[in-house]
């Protein structure tokens, strides 16, 4: 989906430039455009490897802070709530 589509689709505006920044547990997350995360999350996420495919999205330094913070399936569950709210998704 392009990032048009993407903003039209969630009733916000795409800004062209910038990731999504996410605020859990006291840290501040930086995620990537969707349209730049690695085509290896992607596949992974198609594979139904969400953490695998959080990882490559994180990075290494910030999928290690999010790991010292999460250590159960609900932690997964309240980050992606976290991600889908900035996003404009789901319910808040």
């Amino acid at each position: 989906m392009a990032t048009r589509q993407r903003a039209e689709a969630v009733g916000k505006p795409a800004s062209p430039s910038t990731g999504l920044t996410v605020h859990w547990r006291g840290t501040r997350f930086t995620l990537p455009r969707a349209e730049d995360f690695p085509l290896e999350a992607l596949e992974a996420e198609e594979d139904g490897k969400h953490l695998t495919a959080l990882k490559l999205i994180l990075g290494p330094d910030q999928y290690t802070t999010w790991r010292g913070l999460a250590s159960t399936a609900a932690d997964a569950e309240e980050f992606s709530a976290a991600v889908m709210k900035e996003l404009g998704r789901g319910n808040p």
